[in-house]
């Protein structure tokens, strides 16, 4: 290396000229340059690590170990399930078992003691309620106390209507009268909704309600007609129908 005595410029060849003009040089030798230009490399210090950080990082050792072995375990003992499940416990793809209305634990009773077959039968015996004026031809006309109570036996059949029971849709209507006491008596399926699952729910829980309050004294005994209606959206409703 060469550099300018003037401006102090350095070459690796000694030039005629100088930038600066100058043509006096002086001669560095290597090993002013490398202590002057080259860092010298430092050595990394080792750290020691102390007695509590080396148990830390054991300690952290053994927990992911623990972990991946009972991940590990409980994989094995899921797929030996699968294995050897029994074959009732085994989902058939291939099946698609048609799920009933019916329930098979209840036991619902016969259409035939329900359903008014007057009409269809001239041989029946004449029901005495036929002569009964119908209540809901006058249902704009009643009180606001035989309202209200209406509007409580309807919300009671509709608390006690099991529509989980219901499978598809459709419209029934009952027909009954409540005497001075409360009881439902003449109970009947004036209108059948062609729909098994709907006609069995109204069946099963015109057997097990037998009875409201007193009614009030201007319900003269008249036949009502309520109507359990089931849409192709699943929506149901308890109403009294005016025709």
């Amino acid at each position: 290396m060469y550099r300018c005595t003037e401006c102090k410029t350095e070459y690796t060849k000694c030039p005629d000229f100088c930038d600066c003009g100058n043509d006096t040089f002086e001669e560095v030798f290597e090993e002013e340059y490398e202590e002057r230009y080259v860092k010298p490399k430092i050595k990394s210090k080792k750290t020691r690590l102390s007695q509590e950080e080396l148990e830390e990082i054991e300690e952290e050792r053994i927990d992911k170990r623990n972990a991946l072995i009972a991940i590990s375990t409980s994989l094995f003992i899921c797929i030996l399930i699968l294995c050897f499940a029994p074959p009732h416990m085994q989902k058939k793809a291939d099946v698609v078992k048609k799920v009933s209305s019916s329930v098979t634990n209840v036991k619902f009773p016969d259409v035939n003691a329900y359903w008014d077959n007057t009409v269809a039968s001239p041989y029946r015996k004449e029901d005495p309620t036929l002569n009964l004026p119908i209540l809901n031809k006058n249902l704009g006309r009643i009180s606001p106390v035989l309202r209200e109570y209406l509007i409580n036996v309807g919300a009671e059949f509709n608390r006690l209507w099991d529509v989980k029971l219901v499978d598809g849709q459709g419209e029934c209507k009952v027909e009954f009268v409540i005497n001075k006491e409360g009881n439902l008596s003449s109970k009947k399926i004036v209108v059948r909704s062609h729909n098994e699952s709907l006609d069995d729910s109204v069946l099963l829980l015109l057997s097990k309600l037998n009875s409201f309050d007193i009614p009030p004294d201007d319900y003269k005994g008249e036949r009502i007609i309520i109507s359990f209606k089931v849409d192709k959206n699943k929506t149901n409703k308890v109403y009294y129908p005016m025709n």
